[in-house]
C-alpha cells in the first residue's frame, strides 16, 4: 500500500510539472513572443493544470501527514516564493493584467521550484536554473505547436523534482495502513480519469 501511494504522489507531481510547466514556460517567454496570442493559447488550460498541484498536496497531507515537515525543513522561504508566484501568476492571467505581472509570477514559480530541487538534492543554488530553462523550452514547444516534441519536453519538465523526491526516506512518515487503504478506494479510480481527461484536452487542442 505504501508503494501505491508513493506512485500516486509521484504521478500527480509529475503530471503537474508536465502540464502546468508549459503555462509557466509561456509566461517566461512573454517578453519575446506575441503576448496576446501566447496568453490566448494558454488560458484554456492553466486552471485545469493547477488541479494536479491541488491533488498532489491533498495526497501529501492525507497519505504522508509527517512528510510535510521534512519537506518544509529549511525550505520555508522557497515555498513562500512558489506560493507568491502562483497567486500572482493565476491572478494576472485571469484578470488579464499587465503581461509583466504574468512573467514575474511565472519567473517566481519556476525559480522557486528550481530552488526546491536544489534543496532536495542538497545541491548548490545554480541548480535552481534547471526548472526555468525546462519550463521555457516546454512553453516554446507548446506555443509553436511542435507536438511531436511535446511529450519529450513534458517528460523533461516532469521528472526532476519527483526523482529528487524519491531520495527522501518515507519510513514512519506515512499514514496508518487502514487510512491508506480507505483513501485508495477514492484515489485509484479518479486518478486515471484525471490523466485521461487532461491529456485528451491537450491532444484535442493540437488539431
Amino acid at each position: 500500500m505504501e508503494t501505491l501511494w508513493l506512485v500516486v504522489l509521484g504521478t500527480l507531481t509529475a503530471g503537474y510539472f508536465a502540464l502546468a510547466g508549459f503555462d509557466y514556460g509561456t509566461g517566461l517567454l512573454l517578453p519575446f513572443r506575441g503576448r496576446t496570442a501566447a496568453l490566448h493559447r494558454m488560458t484554456p488550460f492553466f486552471l485545469g493544470n493547477e488541479v494536479w498541484l491541488v491533488a498532489a498536496i491533498g495526497v501529501l497531507f492525507a497519505a504522508f501527514p509527517r512528510l510535510e515537515g521534512e519537506l518544509l525543513s529549511g525550505a520555508h522561504s522557497t515555498f513562500t516564493l512558489v506560493l507568491a508566484g502562483l497567486v500572482l501568476f493565476m491572478a494576472a492571467v485571469q484578470l488579464r493584467l499587465w503581461w509583466w505581472l504574468v512573467f514575474t509570477g511565472a519567473l517566481a514559480v519556476s525559480v522557486g521550484w528550481g530552488l526546491f530541487l536544489a534543496h532536495l538534492l542538497d545541491a548548490p543554488w545554480p541548480v535552481a536554473l534547471v526548472m526555468p530553462v525546462l519550463f521555457a523550452v516546454h512553453g516554446w514547444v507548446f506555443q509553436t505547436r511542435r507536438w511531436t516534441v511535446f511529450p519529450l519536453t513534458a517528460l523533461a519538465a516532469a521528472l526532476p523534482i519527483p526523482l529528487a523526491f524519491s531520495r527522501i526516506d518515507t519510513t514512519g512518515l506515512m499514514a496508518h495502513a487502514d487510512t491508506l487503504g480507505l483513501l485508495a478506494w477514492v484515489a485509484v479510480p479518479i486518478i486515471p480519469l484525471v490523466v485521461l481527461v487532461q491529456w485528451s484536452i491537450v491532444a484535442i487542442s493540437s488539431r
